[in-house]
């Protein structure tokens, strides 16, 4: 089996105790300090890969970093996953619950980049105007890439606006390519 399927499966599951307990907002706050915790972390996100390390020891230092601060459901969940000797999947999972979160709260993400910085009325001004597009809550980073020169490019899921300067010269080249070629 794949290893989205795998993670989705898992993630899924998790989401549904999550809900048929009614803490699934502490379970996301786990898996995005859990998340955080992996790619801040390089070892720790080994030690889950590594078939060397005992399933014992990884719960031990699983309860050891988290246990005081995480919800006992997210703990007995990565014990379970543990048990099993899936914990190769668990940074997977956390990408794959934080999506079905998403998914279940009408939340999407977007990136913004500009040739300079942009102010937070400008974010705010695109962020409204992608929600009445999209229907959904909008997470948007901003980029700076003065590679685009001027304008914007939005990208969200898998679409992509591009609003540049430099974008629409690359356009007007092709064009001009394109005319020469088919005459």
């Amino acid at each position: 089996m794949s290893e989205h399927r795998v993670s989705g499966r898992y993630a899924k599951s998790l989401i549904d105790l999550a809900i048929a307990n009614n803490c699934l907002e502490a379970i996301k706050a786990d898996i995005l300090a859990f998340k955080k915790a992996i790619e801040e972390n390089s070892s720790l996100a080994k030690m889950f890969k590594s078939p060397i390390v005992k399933g014992d020891k990884k719960q031990a230092i699983v309860h050891q970093i988290f246990g005081s601060s995480f919800n006992k459901l997210t703990l007995d969940f990565m014990d379970i996953v543990i048990r099993k000797n899936r914990e190769y999947y668990l940074p997977d999972m956390a990408v794959a619950f934080i999506g079905q979160y998403n998914e279940i709260n009408k939340i999407t993400t977007a990136s913004v980049k500009t040739a300079v910085a942009i102010s937070d009325a400008v974010v705010n001004e695109v962020r409204e105007f992608i929600e009445k597009q999209t229907g959904k809550k909008v997470i948007l980073e901003t980029q700076v890439d003065a590679d685009i020169i001027g304008g914007l490019v939005i990208q969200m899921e898998d679409k992509l606006y591009d609003a540049s300067i430099s974008g629409k010269l690359k356009k007007a080249k092709q064009d001009l390519l394109n005319t020469y070629i088919s005459k």
